[in-house]
């Protein structure tokens, strides 16, 4: 497989467990992403200018995707070359020390809670597709510093996964007053424009965007970006830097999921700095490392 030139997103989080070996330490993790769905998917292989086109596409997947669940239903295994295995397996609970009489009688079924389905990297050349192998398939950019914190959601506190831009944090202080970056972390939604601020001496000839949406959001929101007059806008939802060839801003679109939206303006062949917005949703688990 070769190796991606669009960078894995990994966020830092620090051990605050006082009680634990690793206090103080700090850990990568992968920025979560809303799962590409189907024709997501399709949508994408038909960017890569395969034989197939977009319906095509989205036909065969749904077909693999139908017959995938049929023979895993039925305890079959399925290998997808180049890829891995994936299998079922029974996720069991004890039945005590029953005789094997009665749990014959009693039935698989009670036997089972469910069926959960595994991956097993494919084996290569005798060698399984370790992680530390698939490591070297990927390129990697920092995102985010991670922090669990208590927020009020819908009048009950809640556990929520606060996100701000390791950039924003870095940033060296423009006037003494604090970070170079226009912006903040996922507390306040700010909107971080790329380069630097407050001396101006640096500012670029073409403006940034503005992205506007509400963050933190229950369930969804909606976000808008507006830019110079006459420019159009650039934009992604998933942290990568926007280009000219990224998705062309027509509309204000809806966010589901925690995301960052990065967007540029161009006008007469000329970019503006990128302008980029953490989208927090409001509800979430209690990840600090212990």
């Amino acid at each position: 497989m070769a190796r991606s030139n669009i960078p894995m997103v990994i966020n830092l989080r620090q051990n605050t467990n006082d009680a634990n070996a690793a206090y103080g330490k700090w850990f990568a993790e992968v920025d979560s992403k809303e799962p590409l769905n189907l024709k997501g998917f399709a949508k994408h292989m038909t960017g890569h200018g395969k034989i197939a086109d977009y319906q095509m596409c989205v036909l065969v997947l749904g077909q693999v995707v139908d017959c995938m669940s049929e023979l895993l239903a039925q305890g079959q295994p399925v290998k997808l070359d180049g890829l891995g295995t994936f299998s079922p397996s029974v996720d069991g609970q004890k039945l005590g020390k029953d005789t094997l009489a009665k749990a014959v009688e009693a039935g698989a079924d009670s036997m089972i809670n469910g069926i959960k389905i595994n991956f097993t990297p494919e084996n290569i050349k005798g060698e399984k597709l370790t992680s530390r192998a698939f490591k070297e398939q990927c390129v990697f950019e920092l995102g985010y510093v991670v922090e669990s914190e208590v927020r009020m959601v819908g009048g009950k506190e809640r556990r929520v996964q606060k996100k701000t831009p390791i950039s924003y944090l870095l940033a060296p202080a423009a006037d003494g007053n604090g970070g170079g970056n226009n912006g903040g972390s996922s507390q306040n939604g700010g909107t971080q424009n790329g380069g630097t601020s407050g001396g101006g001496s640096q500012s670029t000839a073409l403006a940034s965007p503005t992205i506007s949406g509400t963050t933190p959001f229950a369930e969804t929101t909606s976000v808008s970006i507006s830019g110079p007059a006459g420019a159009e806008i650039r934009y992604t939802t998933d942290g990568s830097t926007p280009t000219a060839e990224s998705t062309l801003y027509s509309e204000a679109f809806t966010l589901s999921d925690t995301a960052t939206v990065k967007a540029i303006a161009i006008k007469d062949g000329d970019s503006s700095e990128v302008a980029s917005k953490l989208f927090t949703k409001g509800e979430g688990d209690d990840m600090d490392q212990n």
